[in-house]
């Protein structure tokens, strides 16, 4: 990315301080940028206040960057073909020279953002710039134009390619809305603790919704005429690719908000008004990874690693799309992670990096699929396995397998309560025998919004700054904890009904989930509504 360079105004400002510029002059230097959205170099050229020269050497100065006054010993036609030729004339800037490191451009107007930031993404490196007067740009371009070489070719193969470099840069660069609009709509996100950024292109307008606490909340609308730009640049920023609109895309991009470096998971999938974008905030700072603070009381923590510990076997969790299982399962391996130990995850897709484990992401593009995957880590001397979720009989299978070798394997699943897991694996295939044999424990969870603390929870109350008046601000899960102990694994052993283990487990001191939401509801924490939106008390 570009350093920032401070604004036209600051250096206007600069001017001003040094005496090139009156209070007369920095008011029509002002007016004049304003009404036409001319760079401040044109302006003050046209307006005849500062010889170019002496502009250029002032710029440099105010920028700490160098001054370029000789063209004539440049080697950068292959770079220049690359940016085009005509970009170049548009925005007045010449690529000197590109390294592993830094791209290093020599420009009239420092102050286009937009432009800068647009080659940086491109090329993947930082921008550095330097400053010339734009006359001297402009005649080492036009002198250039006039002898056929490497950019004339590039410039001429544009036309019939929609992806080249010189489309891409023009459809980001000349849409300087599009560009604010994305990083405005990102940032409020992450101000506003969402999850998910839906932009969804409708029949006359672009509606933008921010899954905030596990609901969707329309937050604004948008001109349709702004879609196909948006659409392209989250498109750059993810490096996919700009020209598919017919098939689903996935991607990751990172954002730099308010100095914070944050992550994104990008999902695009056309429909019939235009591809739809959903944006999955990874914001490492708002995890915290430890039980106690996704609602997991002392008691519940000591459990759940007490299971943990044991040196192998499977442990589940289970729950609904949402529910917060990935972030339970880091908060475990947090637990975990020592030095004289050896972590591997195989996850679709890895969301969270954590120092100290080994992580991959399954392709199945490519036939790396969970099973595959899992049984590839098993030849790594892995102590300790995290399968992101078991989907089939297979990965079922090698799962059961690493644990009998001695592994502890964590793992999900999708079912409605701890129980459930067992009827499920046997479903998939899996003997009660083995069952029996590696399971250790199976957690069973939802994420309830909390009542919000400044309010006291008052539905409505617009004035709250922390709510905005929906009552409430955060969640934490309410769960149900499936320990293995001799009497279940009895029972899952003899091949009993679901039903008959939950009874068993409850004489054994198992709390259901719908037992531990009530509590939180008599305690304040959430309300009666939230949990039957949330929690299924029929199968809980």
């Amino acid at each position: 990315m570009l350093e920032k360079v401070g604004t036209s105004e600051q250096f206007v400002q600069h001017l001003a301080g040094q005496g090139h510029l009156t209070h007369e002059a920095v008011q029509r230097v002002r007016t004049a940028i304003a009404s036409t959205g001319h760079a401040i170099d044109v302006v003050i050229r046209e307006l005849g206040l500062m010889p170019e020269a002496l502009f250029a050497k002032e710029l440099a100065g105010f920028l700490r960057a160098d001054l370029q006054v000789d063209f004539t010993a440049l080697n950068n036609e292959v770079l220049l073909g690359r940016i085009g030729q005509r970009f170049a004339e548009d925005k007045a800037l010449v690529p000197l020279r590109l390294t592993d490191e830094v791209l290093e451009l020599i420009v009239a107007n420092p102050f286009d953002a937009d432009t800068m930031d647009a080659l940086s993404y491109l090329f993947d490196v930082p921008v550095k710039l330097l400053i010339a007067p734009r006359s001297a740009i402009e005649e080492y371009l036009r002198h250039l134009g006039q002898e056929p070489g490497p950019s004339d070719v590039i410039d001429l193969t544009d036309d019939d390619n929609k992806s080249s470099d010189v489309e891409r840069l023009l459809d980001i660069a000349r849409e300087a809305p599009v560009v604010r609009f994305v990083s405005r709509i990102v940032q409020r996100a992450v101000d506003e603790k969402t999850t998910d950024i839906h932009i969804e292109p409708q029949e006359d307008l672009i509606r933008i919704r921010f899954r905030r606490d596990g609901l969707l909340d329309a937050v604004e609308t948008a001109a349709k005429s702004l879609h196909a730009g948006i659409a392209s640049r989250i498109k750059i920023l993810a490096k996919l690719n700009i020209a598919e609109r017919r098939l689903p895309q996935d991607g990751r991009l990172r954002f730099s908000v308010r100095g914070q470096e944050i992550d994104f998971r990008v999902s695009i999938m056309p429909t019939i008004h235009g591809e739809t974008i959903v944006l999955r905030i990874l914001d490492r700072s708002n995890v915290k990874l430890n039980l106690g603070s996704l609602g997991y009381d002392e008691k519940a923590r000591e459990k759940i690693v007490e299971i943990a510990n044991r040196p192998n076997g499977i442990i589940l969790i289970t729950g609904p799309t949402g529910s917060g299982k990935t972030t339970t399962l880091y908060s475990m391996l947090h637990e975990l992670n020592r030095t004289d130990v050896k972590i591997f995850t195989v996850e679709d897709p890895v969301e969270y990096r954590i120092k100290g484990i080994t992580q991959l992401q399954v392709d199945p593009a490519i036939g790396l699929t969970f099973a595959s995957a899992l049984r590839s880590v098993l030849r790594q001397d892995p102590d300790i396995i995290l399968v992101g979720e078991i989907r089939d009989r297979e990965t079922a299978q090698i799962a059961i397998q690493a644990a009998l070798t001695g592994h502890l394997v964590l793992s999900t699943l999708h079912t409605n309560n701890a129980v459930g897991a067992v009827s499920r694996l046997r479903d998939m295939g899996i003997e009660s025998y083995l069952l029996e044999a590696t399971l250790r424990g199976v957690i069973s969870q939802r994420l309830l919004r909390t009542s919000c603390p400044a309010c006291a929870g008052r539905a409505g109350n617009m004035t709250c700054k922390t709510c905005h008046g929906s009552g409430f601000n955060g969640r934490q899960v309410t769960y149900e904890i499936l320990e293995i102990t001799e009497v279940v694994r009895q029972a899952i052993s003899n091949a009993l009904a679901q039903e008959e283990i939950e009874r068993l487990a409850r004489t054994n001191g198992m709390q259901l989930m719908t037992d531990h939401a009530s509590s939180l509801v008599k305690s304040g924490k959430t309300t009666a509504e939230e949990v039957a939106r949330v929690v299924d008390l029929e199968k809980s």
